[in-house]
């Protein structure tokens, strides 16, 4: 098992490969006694910015006043973070809702319990310089992108929604560890991508990029949010509970106080430390993520609830753009039971959403 601790994240995060050996099944212990509970949670990425919340969470013992015992890890992409979590070797992980919808579809009993996107980060990325001011300008052009991920398989229905004919764009597939880079250096015209995690790079690496959000043209999709598997959550529901509670509490203190929030993800992540650059991509990170998590649904009933109407919309994009091999079911792949106890006042919103306003690209 790959856990955050200081002496093992440097070599995590030089790491560029998808893959990773299986870490082995944990059961929680029986909850409610003297000792902390010991629970697993992968992240779905490297623990950047986006993922804050978790960090807080475990280091202002938000989780642990809860009596648990949290083990954060590193993640290779939601889709592998989905598939060792349905597969019982993290107890609950961190994943793009898209990616839980195939995940269900090919017969695993994940739900999702709590979100913190609720904006869609998918993007293409340019540079200013490039002279491609629209989605039709992408045509005849090349775009980079990693094939694994979700912003290439939803690239058909960006393409649809914005009017550009797919067939006039041509991809090149790039490594995790290359692909910002390969923009910057004019590699690739454009560039598939997250929001959430690409921007901060490109922004740091010197980029003067316009970026056009999926989300902008219609293709509305949740993002990350924590997951279980169905079992889990009917054998430990205390343990589920205290869980989403204790990230949706550090999620809360990652929009009152930034700032505090990045030192302490900097001081919990020592490779972090020492570079500029890491500290303003974090900083970016952190407020893209406040911003991609401004929605009706946490405003009107408390972080991380899910819209039934919008779980239903999800679903059908994803049939319609993903190839699901068996039909999902919107009300079995989600629940609020455990989201919506901490919330924010309208003043507090008020307040967070002036914090991030030039973030907001919707």
């Amino acid at each position: 098992m790959t856990i955050l601790t200081r002496r093992n994240t440097a070599k995590l995060l030089g790491a560029g490969a998808l893959g990773a050996a299986l870490t082995p099944a944990f059961q929680v212990k029986s909850f409610g006694q003297n000792k902390l509970t010991k629970v697993t949670l992968t992240l779905p990425w490297l623990p950047i910015g986006s993922y804050a919340a978790f960090i807080v969470a475990r280091e202002n013992g938000y989780w642990k006043e809860r009596g648990l015992d949290v083990e954060v890890s590193r993640g290779y992409g939601s889709a592998d973070a989905s598939k060792k979590v349905g597969l019982g070797q993290f107890d609950y992980g961190d994943a793009s809702f898209s990616v839980v919808i195939q995940t269900v579809a090919q017969g695993m009993d994940l739900v999702g319990l709590g979100l913190h996107m609720q904006v869609s980060p998918l993007a293409v990325f340019t540079l200013k310089k490039s002279g491609i001011k629209t989605p039709k300008d992408l045509e005849g052009k090349t775009i980079g992108a990693t094939p694994t991920t979700g912003d290439f398989h939803l690239f058909p229905a960006f393409a649809k929604a914005a009017g550009i004919d797919k067939s006039k764009v041509k991809f090149r597939f790039l490594d995790g560890n290359v692909r910002t880079q390969t923009l910057l250096d004019g590699g690739v015209d454009a560039l598939t991508g997250y929001y959430s995690t690409d921007a901060a790079p490109l922004w740091t690496g010197g980029g003067d990029v316009d970026i056009m959000l999926y989300q902008k043209y219609g293709i509305k999709f949740y993002d990350t949010g924590v997951i279980a598997r169905q079992s889990q959550i009917e054998k430990f529901p205390e343990v589920t509970a205290a869980i989403v509670e204790g990230a949706m509490q550090g999620l809360k203190f990652t929009y009152l106080k930034p700032a505090e929030t990045l030192d302490i993800h900097i001081r919990a992540v020592k490779e972090f430390q020492g570079s500029e650059r890491n500290r303003e991509s974090l900083k970016h990170q952190i407020a893209i993520n406040t911003a991609l998590g401004i929605h009706p649904g946490p405003k009107a009933n408390g972080l991380g609830y899910f819209l039934a109407d919008e779980v239903k919309q999800n679903v059908a994009t994803a049939k319609e753009y993903l190839s699901l091999p068996k039909e999902v079911s919107p009300e079995a792949i989600y629940s609020n039971k455990f989201a919506g106890t901490v919330k924010l006042s309208p003043a507090e919103w008020e307040t967070v959403e002036n914090s991030v306003r030039s973030y907001i690209l919707w």
